[in-house]
């Protein structure tokens, strides 16, 4: 019985990524509000056209000699690229990455915060295409970066540290995972509860998801089960019983119910998870 590990949030890599204050930009600002909005929502679609409207203003500001224009195009191409990494198009999504990486690289060299966070983005997208070698490899890039430069509460180094344990869970390295797993998990609750941010919480319950899927491989049913109980209710209270993010973890518990003789249970959780689904089309 094959587990899923859980990635970060689809809306988590727009939201994180951008950073910069155009608001005198007001057609983008509508557009890639939108977009982030829709991502918000699980709406992949509508945030994929928004975030194409997007590059298209950005592209305007471009000829305009507008200074905020870079910096508009790289949100804009990140918007566009979680948009696409929603609906499982990864090979495109990859595409949209390598352009916005190209870009940073350019303007700004490896030491800005944003280069680093769209490496971090193309490993993921690399690790959805089970090119595992690359992604690890890349991974291993942002987190030298972020070691260096993420300054605290550390939360960008986390990521990074997450994504990297997710590489080993997929190959079965699991003593390895655990360790990224717990250490990402130790920096996120040890954040201020003043500098708390929404994207933490979202990075906290995929530690804790992705810490539950070690001890289904290490047999500790019942710390698993406790872990995804956790997740669902968190997710629930912040985002509605419907949201897209609780269908893994919906899967994986069902999985965990039916590995465990509680094949009733599993039914019940399943059904709800094809009622999200049905919703999302």
């Amino acid at each position: 019985m094959q587990f899923f590990v859980k990635p970060i949030s689809i809306a988590a890599i727009i939201l994180i990524t951008a950073n910069h204050s155009f608001a005198q930009d007001s057609i983008w600002v509508s557009y890639f509000g939108r977009g982030a909005q829709a991502l918000e929502q699980g709406t992949y679609v509508e945030a994929e056209h928004m975030f194409r409207a997007a590059i298209d203003e950005a592209g305007k500001a471009a000829k305009s000699k507008n200074p905020n224009a870079i910096g508009m195009m790289s949100d804009s191409l990140s918007g566009l690229s979680a948009a696409l990494r929603g609906q499982g198009k990864y090979a495109d999504a990859e595409s949209v990455v390598r352009k916005q990486l190209q870009l940073l690289e350019i303007t700004y060299g490896e030491r800005h915060p944003d280069y680093a966070k769209t490496l971090n983005n193309l490993g993921l997208l690399l690790s959805e295409q089970k090119k595992y070698k690359e992604a690890e490899e890349i991974h291993r890039r942002a987190l030298k970066l972020r070691e260096k430069y993420d300054e605290p509460p550390r939360r960008n180094m986390a990521v990074s540290l997450l994504n990297l344990g997710k590489i080993y869970y997929e190959q079965g390295k699991n003593s390895e995972a655990e360790a990224l797993f717990s250490q990402a998990r130790s920096i996120f609750v040890n954040i201020p509860r003043e500098a708390i941010i929404p994207e933490d919480v979202d990075s906290l319950l995929m530690c804790e998801h992705n810490l539950a899927l070690v001890y289904v491989e290490q047999k500790k049913y019942d710390e698993a089960e406790i872990r995804y109980k956790a997740v669902i209710l968190l997710t629930e209270k912040l985002k509605g019983d419907m949201h897209p993010d609780l269908l893994l973890t919906l899967e994986n518990y069902a999985k965990l119910l039916r590995l465990t003789n509680r094949p009733e249970q599993a039914v019940k959780l399943e059904n709800r998870r094809k009622l999200i689904l049905n919703n999302m089309q």
